[in-house]
């Protein structure tokens, strides 16, 4: 039997929600305190260390707890679980784009305490930097420390800038390997590259925008190599795929890649099994994809459904996993906690209605 662990429940949740949320935390061993406010939550939070916090996206602005538990060091890795009244894409993304990692509806107890029992069983601590400097510069302070986080998960040591003179003065330091960079701090993108380039900076660039100019930032950013234009509503784990594929050699968005981000809703169940759990996929390819998710099925053949790009149709896949990743620091992260899939079997029409996905989005990306 674990250790009881302390877990912050933020939200006004009906009485029904309580009693679930209540006994999900027993059954993982979790002791539960319940805030119904962001200022009551942030009074908690300064006297102790929770392992795990469960927020009500209905009824309190997420972002603004997000901030304030994050911006404290201490607080910064405790995983987040947005508890919803619907499971979908848009609600996903919205989750994803505020910080959280897991997204599940509020009268699901089953998939809470699933979700709960995975967490690691000691609190969380900061990661160990292995892989060089990341600049970050935002001058969102979510967005900001959101990235951060992503970031110094997967193993870099992280810089903030906060003004386009820090963000072009930090740019140029050799020592940094990755930089992350809102497109309103770095002036004319391509010159921000040129001048770090020419103080002899070898890092790769992601710069993101709002999704109304990424089409321009495309094309401001085509004749460069080592950096990609992002879309700066995404969510943050996105940053990471972009820098991975750069350091890598591919060239994001002059050509389609093997793995092409893309995010929709996927309800998976280990094959013969009864009753769906449901996550988001982070990436996919040809023959499979990446689901997020905080509790990957340890069924090693699972069936999966879930909408191919630029279609409404759904499709229903069998894949084997081929690896799991939960949640907490590691290095060399390369990807959210949740499982790839490689995909092993279909009707004839869901495959091709999955390849034809797939290859429509990457000719758009060519």
């Amino acid at each position: 039997m674990l250790a009881d662990r302390p877990a912050l429940a933020l939200g006004q949740f009906n009485a029904d929600d309580e009693a679930r949320l209540a006994s999900a935390a027993q059954a993982s061993a979790f002791i539960l305190h319940t805030c119904h406010d962001a200022n009551e939550a942030t009074r908690w939070l300064a006297e102790n260390q929770p392992h795990a916090m469960l927020v009500d996206t209905a009824s309190v602005e997420p972002e603004t707890i997000a901030m304030r538990a994050r911006a404290e060091a201490r607080h910064a890795q405790v995983p987040v679980l947005a508890m919803s009244h619907e499971l979908s894409d848009l609600a996903f993304a919205t989750a994803f784009a505020w910080g959280a990692d897991d997204l599940v509806l509020s009268t699901d107890e089953k998939a809470v305490v699933g979700r709960l029992r995975r967490l690691p069983r000691e609190a969380p601590v900061s990661p160990v930097a292995s892989r060089g400097i990341a600049l970050v510069a935002e001058n969102d302070p979510v967005r900001r420390l959101l990235l951060g986080r992503v970031l110094r998960n997967a193993g870099y040591e992280i810089t903030f800038a906060v003004t386009p003179e820090d963000a072009c003065a930090f740019a140029t330091n050799p020592e940094v390997q990755v930089v992350v960079s809102n497109s309103e701090l770095c002036g004319e993108p391509a010159a921000f590259v040129a001048s770090a380039r020419e103080a002899g900076s070898l890092a790769v660039c992601v710069i993101h925008t709002a999704p109304k100019n990424l089409k321009a930032l495309h094309l401001a950013l085509s004749d460069l190599a080592g950096v990609a234009a992002a879309d700066g509503f995404a969510p943050p784990e996105n940053v990471l795929f972009i820098s991975n594929e750069l350091k890598n050699g591919h060239r994001f968005n002059q050509r389609g890649s093997a793995r092409i981000l893309y995010g929709t809703t996927v309800a998976f169940r280990g094959a013969g099994r009864h009753g769906d759990d449901f996550g988001y996929s982070y990436n996919i390819s040809s023959g499979g994809l990446y689901v997020r998710t905080l509790f990957p099925p340890e069924d090693d053949t699972v069936w999966i459904e879930l909408s191919p790009p630029r279609t409404e149709r759904r499709v229903r896949l069998e894949g084997q996993v081929a690896w799991r990743r939960l949640l907490g620091p590691q290095q060399q992260a390369t990807v959210p906690p949740g499982f790839g899939l490689r995909i092993t079997d279909a009707t004839k029409a869901d495959l091709l209605a999955w390849q034809e996905g797939y290859e429509t989005i990457r000719e758009a990306l060519s």
